[in-house]
């Protein structure tokens, strides 16, 4: 048998270097201890630390938020003050220019054109016709663009260009013009178509394309008014019934403005002589008659007041006035008349 392991152990421990030893072995248990309790410590004072600071934030807002209650209740804040700014107004709603008022029955039924177009149908040569109501608006045509030498019913839209100037500070009418006035040579070429006068007018005031009577003529709805003017040479252009029409309506619309021009021109047109449209009452006219031109154009002041324009080939140089174009024309403006006032 073996005996003799206690008595090694102890004769070890005995010895120095049995005793270094066991001490090493005690540090390094010690060592590996120490982090780990440093470590612990550590994040028990973060966490401290953390838990301190949230319930003094938490305080804080609790104390912040009754006080800004209080103070808002207290004193309600004033609003901001603005010194350069006004207050805003509504913005103005635009008034609309009133149209006049057209009458709601309309005189010129389907059969009534029929008529009318039989009539003209029946006629020869030429021929451009344009009827208005002018109560309700309602408008006839008969081959409304068919063209012709304009002749003497430029006349008629340059009186109102010349007019409507003077009255814009444009042109003095009463300026010495030949041998008398502006005015003074209006009423003539009107009333009783004075060439002479018109070529007067025309070399003080000439109506063309540089002067802005085609810019006016292509307001009032020209079908060609490029070529249209009057000037010392003569009267020029081409035109249609609807275009002689639609001037007899401009005027018609300015003599309703009332003004002193509107009024002396409305006597010239109304004291016209000739006698081509039949009409049943005073009109404001004008006409104009040379080689295959034969026209003639009204404002009928009946009790239901209309326009008439009729232009025609059957003119002839060398008489103003052809009886049997006379005649067809009094026969379309019987029937006019007939179908505008029911007679």
């Amino acid at each position: 048998m073996f005996f003799g392991g206690k008595e090694e152990e102890a004769a070890a421990k005995a010895s120095p270097e049995g005793t270094m030893k066991t001490q090493t072995r005690k540090q390094r248990k010690k060592r590996t201890r120490w982090p780990w309790i440093v470590m612990i410590l550590i994040m028990i004072l973060v966490i401290a630390a953390a838990a301190h600071s949230m319930m003094r934030q938490a305080s804080n807002t609790d104390s912040s938020a009754a006080q800004s209650s209080s103070v808002s209740q207290a004193h309600p804040a004033p609003a901001p003050e603005s010194e350069s700014e006004p207050e805003p107004t509504a913005t103005p709603v635009p008034t609309a220019t009133l149209e006049p008022e057209l009458a709601t029955d309309r005189p010129i039924t389907t059969e009534e054109a029929a008529e009318m177009d039989a009539l003209l149908d029946s006629m020869p040569g030429s021929i451009s016709v344009w009827i208005q109501d002018i109560g309700s608006g309602q408008t006839y045509t008969y081959k409304p663009d068919n063209g012709f030498y304009c002749a003497s019913t430029l006349k008629a839209p340059y009186a109102l260009w010349l007019c409507q100037w003077d009255e814009d500070g444009l042109i003095d009418l009463d300026a010495a013009v030949g041998s008398g006035s502006g005015w003074d040579l209006i009423y003539p070429m009107i009333a009783h178509s004075s060439n002479g006068a018109a070529h007067d007018l025309g070399a003080m005031w000439p109506g063309g394309l540089d002067t802005g009577f085609s810019d006016f003529l292509t307001e009032l709805g020209f079908a060609s008014p490029e070529g249209c003017e009057v000037v010392e040479e003569g009267i020029h252009g081409w035109v249609t019934g609807a275009d002689g029409g639609r001037a007899m309506r401009a005027l018609y619309d300015y003599f309703e403005t009332g003004t002193e021009n509107a009024l002396e021109l409305q006597e010239a047109f109304l004291a016209a002589d000739h006698d081509l449209l039949y009409c049943p009452a005073p009109a404001a006219k004008k006409y104009g008659s040379w080689d295959q031109a034969l026209h003639d154009m009204a404002i009928v002041y009946a009790e239901r007041p209309y326009i008439i324009s009729m232009f025609t080939d059957w003119g002839d140089q060398e008489v103003s006035f052809p009886e049997e174009g006379r005649e067809r024309m009094q026969q379309v403006g019987q029937l006019a008349a007939e179908i505008i006032l029911n007679d």
